[in-house]
């Protein structure tokens, strides 16, 4: 093998290949070709195809916690969903294929990938808290955000959105009268 070649940097190359190309890119020929290494020596840092897909899942779903973290610090109520709203979309934007191998992970998914999307969803609770929303419902709640910031993600990336009108003013409006109508039921 190439001198030099670490495991994060095999990681790395797939996830670029995912982002500029697609997660159906990510093959071990593709990544190998990048590294200017033959396909078998690969097998030094993953073990197989669907090893290194969950791997680039797991580094994926890290970086999202963390930016979604990051946009949190400082905030509370409104703003702080908010903030990590608009955080979610730019991270679908700037990682494309980063978050399709999220929401594609091959089985079985890995501890570390179960640990950072638990981590996301105590954050999403945990700034819904204050709304008041009754520890029952908290999960509805929870996935109904979810799938408001997803949708809005993924109908940009498809083009949806022709109006000229600021997408983040949009989305920021959308989850305003969503926590406000949570707020009302409480």
């Amino acid at each position: 093998m190439r001198a030099g070649i670490k495991p994060e940097t095999v990681i790395a190359v797939a996830a670029d290949i995912a982002d500029r190309n697609g997660w159906e890119q990510i093959t071990l020929a593709n990544v190998a070709g990048q590294l200017g290494i033959k396909t078998p020596s690969l097998y030094n840092h993953v073990d197989g195809l669907p090893d290194l897909r969950q791997k680039v899942a797991t580094y994926a779903a890290e970086l999202l916690r963390d930016l979604l973290n990051d946009a949190a610090i400082g905030q509370s109520g409104k703003e702080a969903l908010i903030g990590v709203g608009k955080s979610y979309v730019a991270f679908v934007r700037s990682h494309p294929g980063l978050y399709d191998a999220i929401n594609r992970i091959p089985e079985p998914k890995p501890a570390r990938f179960e640990q950072a999307s638990e981590t996301i969803l105590r954050l999403f609770g945990r700034l819904m808290q204050p709304l008041g929303i009754p520890q029952e419902e908290s999960v509805h709640a929870i996935r109904g955000l979810r799938s408001m910031v997803h949708g809005f993600a993924s109908l940009e990336s498809m083009g949806g959105f022709q109006m000229p009108e600021d997408l983040f003013d949009s989305l920021s409006k959308s989850i305003t009268y969503y926590i406000d109508g949570l707020s009302a039921k409480t």
